[in-house]
C-alpha cells in the first residue's frame, strides 16, 4: 500500500488496495462520498441530460433540417458551445443562475448545453433525409400527425436518436469543467471525485484517483454497450 504522504513512492502494478480504500473515509471528512454514490450521481445527471438534450434537440434539428433565413442565422449560434470552454460555461451559469447553486438540478442543465450541439448535428441529417412526399401521402390518406410520426419518421430516426442519446450520455459522464464550478459538495460526479483525490498530496490519494478513473472508464464502456444492446433491429433502415 502506498504511503499517503509520498506521491513519488506509489507502487505500480496490479492491486486492489486502492479500490478498497475508495470505500474508507480515513480523514472523517463530512464531504466524503463513496464511489457508488458518485457513480449514481453521474448516471442520474447523464440520464437527465439525455432527456433534456433530446427534448431540445428534436425541434432545433427539425428547424435546421429545412432552414429559412432565420434558422440559417441561428445555426451558428446553436453551435457556439462547441467552441466555448466548459469552465467559461460554468462561470456563466454561476453569474446568471447563482440562486440555483444550492440545487443539484443545475448540473444537468449545464451538461445539456455542452451536449446539445452534438445531439442536433446527429439528428439534423436524419430528419433532412425524410422525403416530404411521404408525409403528404400519409396525410392525404387520413393519417393523424401521431401516426405519421410512428410509421414514417420514427423508423428512420430511431438509430440517429440512439446515437444522439449515446453522445449526450457519455459527454455528461465525462464532463468536468462546468461541473466542478456548479456541483454541490455532497453531489459530486466521478470526474469531480477524481479531481478531489488529485488535489490532495500523497500516494494513496493518487492511487485512489487512478482507481476512480478506471471505474469511470468501465462505467462509460458499460453504458455504451448497454445502449447498443437495446438498439432496435433494422433501426434507420428505409
Amino acid at each position: 500500500e502506498a504511503d499517503r504522504g509520498q506521491r513519488n513512492e506509489v507502487q505500480y502494478g496490479l492491486t486492489t488496495e486502492y479500490y478498497k480504500e475508495l470505500f474508507i473515509n480515513r480523514r472523517g471528512s463530512v464531504f466524503y462520498v463513496p464511489p457508488i454514490r458518485a457513480g449514481i450521481n453521474s448516471i442520474v445527471f447523464a440520464g437527465a441530460t439525455v432527456t433534456l438534450s433530446l427534448l431540445l434537440g428534436f425541434p432545433a434539428a427539425h428547424a435546421l433540417a429545412r432552414p429559412t433565413r432565420i434558422e440559417k442565422i441561428l445555426d451558428p449560434l446553436i453551435m457556439l458551445p462547441l467552441g466555448s470552454s466548459a469552465v467559461m460555461l460554468g462561470l456563466g451559469f454561476i453569474i446568471s443562475y447563482g440562486a440555483w447553486l444550492t440545487s443539484p438540478l443545475l448540473v444537468p442543465f449545464a451538461h445539456t448545453l455542452v451536449a446539445l450541439p452534438f445531439v442536433i448535428r446527429t439528428l439534423q441529417p436524419a430528419i433532412a433525409s425524410i422525403p416530404e412526399r411521404l408525409h403528404q401521402a400519409a396525410t392525404s390518406l387520413g393519417a393523424s400527425p401521431l401516426r405519421v410520426w410512428k410509421t414514417i419518421d420514427w423508423p428512420i430516426l430511431r438509430r440517429s436518436t440512439l446515437a444522439a442519446a449515446t453522445f449526450a450520455f457519455t459527454i455528461s459522464l465525462g464532463e468536468f469543467g462546468a461541473t466542478l464550478l456548479i456541483s454541490r459538495p455532497d453531489y459530486p460526479t466521478i470526474p469531480v471525485a477524481i479531481e478531489r483525490f488529485l488535489s490532495q498530496p500523497g500516494g494513496l490519494n493518487y492511487g485512489q484517483a487512478m482507481a476512480m478513473a478506471t471505474l469511470l472508464m468501465l462505467l462509460t464502456t458499460a453504458s455504451i454497450l448497454l445502449i447498443e444492446k437495446f438498439r432496435l433491429p433494422g433501426a434507420g433502415d428505409f
